[in-house]
């Protein structure tokens, strides 16, 4: 019985940890990424913190109940915590000290270059005060040289923190930039609404596979790649542009960081594919179908064996191109 209890009251607090989830979703366009969230006030506030920057006058926000009311709306800027701007403040400065530290090393490299260069050419020139002039010249040139070697040594140390700190620099820095934050006054105090905006920089870029079936046709497969993508998002992406309005059709974005969009089957000709011990590959394709293909990525396979990649230049409708390669 006590087992029962239990198992009821674990599926009820996962119920009800699933109502008041906040889905989280981003639709990937062509042209731009559109990002959607449920938010919960918390006495009577509702705050959203964007991945990255807006577009202007795309933000909308709507009440999830028709007996929800939405108040002051407000965007606040981006800002860089006390904390990590100090951090990369300290960076900064590290790096430019390092900076002036090559700089010095090679100045003190050329004035010790040029005073072990001076030693080797002198003429020993025996005097009272110079009784062994080998000696003497011998003794210049091993400083010289030796001050070089420090020289060498300290270049390499700085170079390698020089490194370390870009490094750590490069990766505050990209944690450092981000959206801004949506504040809405709602009631009642625990409202729920959806915010929903345009990515400044977003949307998807054409991957072809390009299957060369050997019989006169190829087999030309349409998928989408992007760059870096929020954590914590369901992604989907939809071949339409922006523009056509909410997407009629979306394919969700997998973990091997692709959507399959299309697949057609185009005529070829020309066909002259060298598959060992050097890939290579020259095919004529024509677009058979009433839509234009937009330029991107491609790779090449010829009965199933991987050629390599090239770049495709895109193609009308109705259209020919050349593919070549590897590139």
């Amino acid at each position: 019985m006590i087992i029962r209890c239990l198992l009821l009251c674990l599926t009820l607090l996962s119920v009800t940890s699933l109502a008041h989830a906040a889905p989280r979703q981003l639709t990937l366009f062509s042209d731009a990424s559109l990002i959607e969230v449920e938010i919960t006030a918390k006495r009577g506030v509702a705050e959203f913190s964007f991945p990255a920057p807006v577009k202007e006058a795309t933000l909308r926000v709507r009440p999830l109940d028709s007996s929800y009311s939405i108040g002051r709306v407000d965007l606040l800027p981006f800002k860089t915590s006390d904390k990590l701007q100090k951090e990369l403040d300290s960076l900064t400065e590290q790096k430019h000290r390092l900076e002036d530290r090559l700089k010095a090393l090679d100045t003190r490299e050329g004035i010790f270059a040029a005073a072990a260069k001076s030693q080797s050419s002198k003429a020993p020139r025996k005097t009272k005060t110079n009784p062994d002039p080998m000696t003497s010249v011998r003794q210049g040139t091993d400083f010289a040289i030796a001050q070089l070697e420090a020289v060498f040594t300290a270049r390499r140390r700085a170079e390698q923190d020089l490194k370390r700190v870009e490094g750590r620099l490069a990766g505050l820095q990209k944690t450092a930039v981000g959206g801004p934050t949506v504040r809405v006054s709602v009631t009642p105090a625990t409202s729920r609404i959806r915010v929903a905006a345009l990515l400044k920089d977003g949307g998807w870029t054409p991957r072809y596979d390009i299957r060369i079936q050997g019989n006169g046709t190829a087999l030309l497969a349409l998928a989408a790649d992007t760059s870096t993508l929020p954590d914590g998002y369901t992604i989907s992406v939809t071949p339409a542009a922006v523009s056509a309005g909410q997407p009629t059709q979306t394919y969700p974005f997998s973990t091997a960081g692709s959507a399959h969009l299309a697949n057609w089957q185009l005529p070829t000709e020309k066909e002259q594919v060298t598959a060992s011990p050097i890939p290579g590959f020259s095919i004529t394709i024509k677009n058979n179908s009433a839509l234009p293909l937009a330029a991107g990525k491609a790779t090449i396979y010829y009965s199933g064996e991987y050629l390599g990649t090239t770049y495709f230049s895109g193609l009308a409708a109705g259209a020919s191109t050349t593919v070549t390669g590897p590139k």
